[in-house]
């Protein structure tokens, strides 16, 4: 009997079992919710965390490198985890509100409880997925061609016709390697330049890689082009390896080279270019003005370009010159000045550039008569007629300064791009240019002077116009006049060398200049004496990493000296006795701990200092920033201030910052991150980064606002109580004109009544919005209690010089513009960026309208991973003058782009994302001949 009853409450057992395992799983749901809400806000905090991390390297790693499929996809993944944890937190809140944990209705709590438990563990499994054990960035795909630059149209007939023989001679299977020969000058990087841009070569080929070889480059820094081109690291690994990387990267692709500039044979196997052959379709396009060269390179074809033929060039030196070249009184000397110049391109651009509407005939006779002349004994690898031309020209400036200058620009490395403001920063300090200037004025005066160069074409532009090259062969009559035999005070240049053992101290003792930029220079020499040295410039050298204690013992007139991205860890004591210097620039020394104290105290003179990224300990930053407030004559400081409490003493301790001489800064101030990149920090010249540190209120410390009143470029990171923008003081924005807000977690707004009605941030043009989880609305016109504001004046007006607007990691913003008031203010605004906002709807509310000519100005607009965007401006046909390129990435719910050919007559390009194929497909269109007009514009690449 015990044995059927116990056999027949068995189950009865395990069903209860099984039913009180489920009830205490339910109950624990609500007994353990507020301790499990706690986990879940600290593990999607590190979540969190870990996103911001990955997208931080993915941006680093941006042009050359993007995300995977799989990273791509848990981003997305975690963005909604973050908006799933702020939709359920204000749950969890009012939980923690109930009396005793207890609420009345127990049932939701079990519900929430459950939710919460489900999200820590799927937090957990996006954690763990984190780890991505095959990495998550790839190399981005290589663009076909990198476009050059376009050489003006006086030279496109004679180019042409060479490029010409250059295509021929490519079509046939048999010609793998041609070499494109001539003098100095004659126009050969011309017809690479074309060749490189001409498009059919972009069907025949997968890649086309340019490298400029030039007389100082080494194999290994070939290699390293090659492999930026190719997104392949080099760092730290031997050239052996960068071969083998190199080959495997270019194995099965069909690719064509073009070296420029070859002085001598390149191995180009060794370096891991597999041998162009018929089979790969592979060939090697060179310049050089050796035919030698050509040959010691195995080319099948060698084409001479020869100068221009008579008409040619006198069609191109009147075209340079201007119809002053008509006047009766000048045409014959015209005539003979190109009949000297025998044809050669440069000698026509830089003869025509002396020359331009210059009406005075004394000043053509005279350069004719000194054309014909001039004969030289010092110069090599140049032909003599062209240096007799170049130099010419170089007489012609007549100022002793402007030839200064351009003998300067001789320092640094060949094919260079020489930043115009360090270039001029060096000048001033060096004393080429008045040291009674102050520094706006000499910058205004450099660039004055730089423009002449430019016009005189001994100077080149670059495409970013705060940079300057010069011609290899301007260089090489640079630097032919300050060699030992030249005429001119001399140089010792051996910028961008790295194979060249370090010359002896007689050479170095007798230069007035000296230039080891961006070599791998791993010594110097103990000691030595070198009255003359005005210059001396040594950045970039990355291996330095001890200087001599007695190195610079005597160098009594040293005005500039450059370490900036070096190895070194500390200065020399010696350092002191450089009593003439004026510009000491240690920028990016990310190796150097300390500074002997009472060293920066010493340089009296010193004008210009430069320190940041550096490893100084909070002691040392102490010291220097105490002894750099002695310096009396202080125009212009870099320096990273660990606390606020260092630049307030700073502050009240300088004589050069009270006396208004130190107009020139850039300050970074606790734990400020990188808000600035180098671009930003050549363009504005007074510029502030702040770490927010422990704020105790929502406004800045008063050291901080003195700085920001007199700064053009603010960034500010990590606040945690700033509520509006306007809180940092709207009369400390009045100079602004670059704002980058970052992790500032309590701020709601950028702009309220308050500050539009003061007038803030007149000048502004760029302004940064970078993960601010609060951020609700650009412009708030409500009270608290969401009552609107009376109308506001008709005078009213905010941001009207805005140029760049970006939106990044803001997820509780719904609209772009706040209102139809604030598009109308954003007239001026030319690039748009919105990424990363989860909550970002449209560019407006419904409820408002807008004109349909709104946003007048707008060229580029990018929206990126904007889950919930449906709409730009719903219900407006507007009018995109302006707009020439839009990219879009992860916008599931945009179904209809607000423009077509005619609404957007300058659109060049719509970038999407290469796996979005579907999203074109699913896009809505007004008809078949809309579809098919927008097609040409669509890139469904990576980007």
């Amino acid at each position: 009997m015990a044995e059927a009853f116990a056999a027949c409450t068995q189950p009865v057992c395990d069903i209860g079992k099984c039913l009180w395992a489920r009830i205490a799983t339910r109950v624990n749901y609500a007994r353990k919710l507020l301790k499990n809400s706690e986990v879940l806000i600290e593990r999607a905090h590190e979540l969190s965390l870990k996103r911001k991390d990955i997208v931080a390297e993915i941006e680093r790693s941006n042009p050359q490198k993007i995300a995977t499929n799989e990273c791509d996809d848990w981003i997305g993944k975690v963005q909604e985890m973050e908006t799933k944890v702020e939709t359920i937190q204000p749950e969890m809140n009012e939980e923690k509100r109930c009396v005793g944990g207890l609420c009345l209705n127990i049932f939701a709590r079990i519900e929430l409880g459950k939710r919460v438990v489900n999200m820590i563990d799927d937090i957990n499994k996006l954690l763990d997925k984190s780890k991505f054990e095959r990495g998550f960035i790839v190399n981005a795909p290589v663009a076909t061609v990198e476009n050059q630059p376009d050489p003006p149209s006086t030279l496109a007939k004679s180019a042409n016709h060479t490029l010409n023989m250059v295509l021929d001679k490519m079509q046939h299977k048999s010609t793998l390697k041609i070499g494109i020969w001539g003098m100095g000058g004659v126009g050969k990087t011309t017809v690479l330049r074309l060749l490189n841009n001409t498009t059919e070569i972009a069907r025949i080929f997968d890649f086309v890689i340019w490298v400029t070889v030039s007389k100082s480059q080494s194999s290994r820094m070939i290699q390293e082009e090659v492999g930026k081109r190719l997104s392949v690291e080099t760092k730290g690994e031997s050239d052996e390896r960068v071969a083998i990387k190199l080959r495997q990267s270019l194995n099965s692709k069909k690719y064509l080279l073009l070296l420029d500039d070859v002085w001598n044979m390149v191995d180009l196997d060794a370096l891991g270019l597999p041998n162009a052959n018929q089979n790969n379709g592979c060939k090697v396009v060179l310049t050089t003005r050796k035919l030698e060269v050509c040959r010691q390179m195995g080319t099948d074809i060698e084409i001479k370009v020869e100068v221009l033929p008579e008409e040619e060039a006198r069609e191109m030196f009147y075209s340079n010159v201007g119809d002053v070249v008509r006047l009766p009184t000048i045409k014959q000397l015209a005539e003979s000045i190109v009949t000297e110049c025998d044809g050669l391109p440069l000698a026509l651009k830089v003869v025509s550039g002396v020359l331009r509407k210059q009406e005075n005939v004394n000043v053509w006779e005279n350069f004719l008569r000194e054309l014909k002349s001039l004969a030289t004994s010092f110069i090599e690898d140049l032909n003599e007629n062209v240096f007799n031309i170049l130099k010419v020209s170089y007489d012609q400036l007549q100022d002793t300064q402007k030839k200064q200058c351009l003998l300067f620009c001789g320092l640094y490395p060949e094919d260079s791009e020489i930043e115009k403001s360090e270039l001029i920063g060096y000048w001033r300090a060096e004393g080429i240019l008045s040291r009674g200037l102050t520094l706006h004025e000499a910058h205004v005066k450099g660039h004055v002077i730089l423009q002449a160069l430019i016009d005189s074409s001994l100077l080149e532009e670059c495409d970013e116009d705060d940079r300057v090259k010069m011609h290899d062969v301007v260089r090489d009559l640079v630097l032919a006049m300050t060699s030992p035999k030249g005429e001119e005070p001399q140089h010792l240049v051996r910028a961008g060398i790295s194979s060249e053992k370090i010359p002896d101290a007689m050479e170095w003792e007798k230069a007035t200049r000296i230039s080891f930029i961006n070599r791998d220079l791993r010594n110097l020499p103990e000691s030595l004496d070198c009255p003359e040295l005005l210059t001396l410039l040594l950045q970039r050298n990355g291996y330095l990493g001890v200087i001599p204690e007695t190195f610079f013992n005597n160098m009594p007139n040293l005005k500039v000296l450059d370490l900036s991205h070096t190895g070194i860890k500390s200065l020399p004591a010696s350092i002191s006795k450089l009593e003439s210097l004026r510009e000491l620039v240690l920028s990016d020394c990310n190796s150097l701990e300390a500074l002997p104290a009472g060293v920066i105290c010493r340089l009296s003179q010193i004008e210009v200092f430069k320190l940041k990224e550096s490893r100084l300990s909070d002691e040392s930053t102490e010291i220097v920033a105490k002894e750099l407030s002695e310096l009396s004559l202080l125009s212009w400081l870099g320096f990273q201030f660990r606390r606020v409490g260092n630049l307030h003493n700073f502050l009240e301790n300088s004589r050069s910052w009270k006396e208004g001489r130190l107009t020139h800064f850039w300050f970074f101030v606790a734990d400020c991150g990188a808000p600035f990149n180098p671009i930003m920090l050549r363009r504005y010249n007074t510029c502030l980064s702040y770490g927010g540190e422990e704020e105790r209120s929502s406004g800045l410390p008063s050291a901080i606002q003195d700085v920001l009143r007199r700064s053009n470029c603010f960034g500010l990171r990590g606040h945690k109580k700033l509520n509006t923008l306007i809180d940092v003081g709207a009369h400390n924005t009045y100079e602004l004109r670059y704002c980058v807000i970052e992790e500032c977690v309590a701020l709601q707004e950028i702009v309220n009544r308050n500050g539009l009605e003061m007038g803030a941030f007149p000048k502004l043009e760029v302004l940064r919005l970078v993960d601010l989880p609060e951020l609700k609305t650009f412009l708030c016109l409500e009270t608290e209690e969401g009552v609107l504001l009376p109308p506001l004046p008709p005078n009213a007006t905010i941001f009207t010089n805005l140029k760049c607007l970006e939106l990044q990691y803001c997820p509780l913003i719904k609209q772009v513009f706040s209102s139809r008031f604030m598009v109308q203010q954003l007239s001026n605004l030319e690039e748009l960026y919105a990424s990363q906002c989860g909550g970002l709807i449209g560019m407006i509310p419904e409820d408002e309208t807008v004109e349909h000519e709104a946003l007048p100005k707008l060229r580029m607009l990018w929206l990126q991973d904007l889950p919930e965007f449906v709409s730009f401006f719903k219900g407006v046909p507007m009018r995109w003058q302006s707009l020439e390129v839009v990219r879009i990435r992860k916008c599931p719910k945009l179904r209809k782009l607000p423009f077509d050919t005619n609404s957007a007559p300058d659109l060049k390009e719509i970038w999407v994302r290469y796996h979005y194929q579907e999203w074109w497909d699913a896009l809505e269109w007004d008809n078949d001949a809309t579809k098919l007009q927008f097609q040409p514009f669509f890139r469904l690449t990576p980007y």
